[in-house]
């Protein structure tokens, strides 16, 4: 955290649209590759809180933007004043699924405060999704260490555009997402997607060296498709605004 491409033609952005329209616009693009009436089982967005959607920090000071990391959240208030969470809100549950967009809230920053984060963690403003196998080692069967491997992820998109926006992207192909996989957030330079100042049960964490989880000038961004890493750097009263929409797996659905 600190303060202060092009667009594909595959993207497909929208202000708080339909979640099932938008899977319908991807669907006619035949970008995702699924039947809209072949539906069997309705898409679901992981991560979104429907009575909780707090807002980017920038433009406001202080604005906090992060960068040059992958995260996810790992517990979020289903409510701003009460005491229910979501304990991992991206984590795939119940099935397995096709990965087919996800949104980003996009803080609005100022010129000044792009040209910092500019600077500090390079340009345009860009992100991926990713999907974490998490692997404990032998004995750990609660990976209190935190380890994941990157399975697959996106390709990178242009965020520049859509600041200030909730902003979906359409996947040009769908990814398959297992049962108990984690769908995380990749920034190769940075995005201003933190609302901070939260409650404390509002927590995330990042693949930032453990030993210096507060250095946001490592680039620990994960890219490598097989690596595997500790996320063991955690993050309090700050979610990171992303979302995933997913079509659970149909005979259908399958290739």
């Amino acid at each position: 955290m600190a303060q202060r491409n092009r667009s594909s033609d595959h993207s497909v952005v929208l202000n708080a649209g339909s979640v099932k329209r938008l899977v319908t616009i991807a669907t006619a693009a035949a970008l995702a590759g699924l039947a809209v009436a072949a539906w069997a089982l309705p898409p679901r967005e992981y991560g979104f809180e429907p009575q909780n959607r707090p807002a980017a920090d920038c433009p406001q000071e202080p604005c906090r933007a992060t960068g040059k990391m992958t995260g996810f959240q790992v517990q979020q208030l289903k409510q701003r004043d009460g005491d229910r969470v979501t304990e991992f809100p991206t984590k795939v549950r119940k099935r397995n699924s096709w990965l087919v967009a996800f949104s980003l809230k996009l803080g609005d920053p100022t010129d000044r405060q792009k040209k910092f984060f500019n600077r500090l963690w390079g340009k345009p403003a860009q992100a991926r999704i990713s999907i974490l196998d998490p692997e404990p080692k032998q004995g750990d069967r609660r990976n209190r260490r935190q380890r994941y491997r990157l399975h697959s992820q996106s390709r990178v998109f242009d965020l520049r555009p859509f600041f200030g926006k909730k902003a979906w992207f359409v996947l040009p192909e769908r990814i398959h997402v297992a049962k108990g996989q984690v769908i995380a957030l990749t920034l190769p330079t940075w995005a201003p997607v933190l609302a901070t100042d939260l409650r404390g049960k509002e927590r995330w964490r990042s693949s930032r060296d453990p030993d210096h989880c507060e250095d946001v000038t490592r680039n620990s961004a994960r890219q490598k498709v097989g690596r595997l890493r500790d996320y063991r750097c955690l993050h309090t009263t700050a979610r990171l605004l992303f979302t995933a929409l997913v079509v659970p797996k149909t005979k259908e659905n399958k290739p």
